[in-house]
């Protein structure tokens, strides 16, 4: 089941509160509201014991002013990103704001687009980060490990076909036809059936999987590599723009704004 996206809205005037709460059908956006609270005080302690992925906040609030309570929500659930509500006169905040972290700001009075279109924003840019940090995670090799796939408990065909992947990785020409004229010599038709009814996939998408896989472990651990010799290793041969665009496909970066990404999360 899909992870549902929760926003808050704190804001002290209430029409303006209820407006963004109740006044959008955020469901249909795949966004839940979590929660609406009138003042800072409420929100913190809601989030004690609560989640938020995103907190819409009036920047102008009587007791603690939306800085305060960005900054105060720091240090409770540092992973919650903020959008800022502000008038003109509070530009300067919402300015701060943005610098302690803030994704965005919007002027009152929100447009419900403008708003729809940050928030949007927000939870593509979440999704990005967690997807990014899970293929971290699967990177990141166990005792020592080459980091290689593990072979599973399949018939041997689909364990040979396996290993002929990871052997022939850098190999341009790898398909199941090749495999199939070049190594084990059964039909193609048959070791297609026969690895996508065991493995469950395609044999076509789990190759894709296998060289982005090793991409990213490539693009990690060598840093000063060049995207051109990563290409080539991944079996894309001297065509590095087409293994860019299949890159980016694939996780939403190009080889050089993943790398960047990694270098700037390795920092925090």
């Amino acid at each position: 089941m899909e992870e549902k996206y929760r926003i808050m809205v704190v804001d002290d005037e209430r029409i303006v509160r209820e407006a963004i709460a109740d006044g959008i059908a955020w469901e249909d956006y795949g966004i839940t509201l979590a929660a609406a609270a009138g003042n800072a005080l409420e929100a913190l302690d809601y989030l004690k014991d609560n989640e938020a992925d995103l907190i819409l906040v009036d920047i102008q609030m009587p007791v603690m002013n939306g800085l305060e309570l960005q900054k105060k929500v720091r240090s409770l659930r540092p992973d919650t990103d903020f959008i800022v509500l502000s008038g003109y006169a509070e530009f300067a905040w919402a300015q701060e704001a943005m610098r302690c972290g803030a994704k965005d700001y919007l002027l009152k009075p929100v447009n419900e687009e403008s708003l729809l279109e940050a928030v949007q924003k927000c939870k593509k840019e979440r999704e990005s980060r967690k997807f990014m940090d899970s293929i971290r995670e699967k990177l990141e090799p166990e005792d020592g490990a080459s980091g290689s796939v593990q072979i599973y408990s399949y018939s041997h065909t689909v364990n040979e076909i396996l290993r002929y992947i990871e052997e022939e990785i850098d190999n341009e020409d790898l398909s199941l036809k090749w495999i199939s004229a070049n190594r084990m010599f059964m039909t193609e038709n048959y070791l297609s059936k026969t690895f996508r009814k065991e493995v469950g996939k395609k044999f076509s998408a789990y190759l894709l999987e296998r060289r982005m896989t090793l991409a990213m472990q490539l693009l990690v651990k060598e840093q000063g590599g060049s995207i051109q010799d990563i290409a080539r290793r991944c079996g894309y041969g001297n065509n590095a723009q087409y293994f860019s665009s299949m890159f980016k496909k694939y996780t939403g970066y190009t080889p050089t704004e993943y790398r960047n990404y990694i270098r700037k999360t390795q920092k925090i």
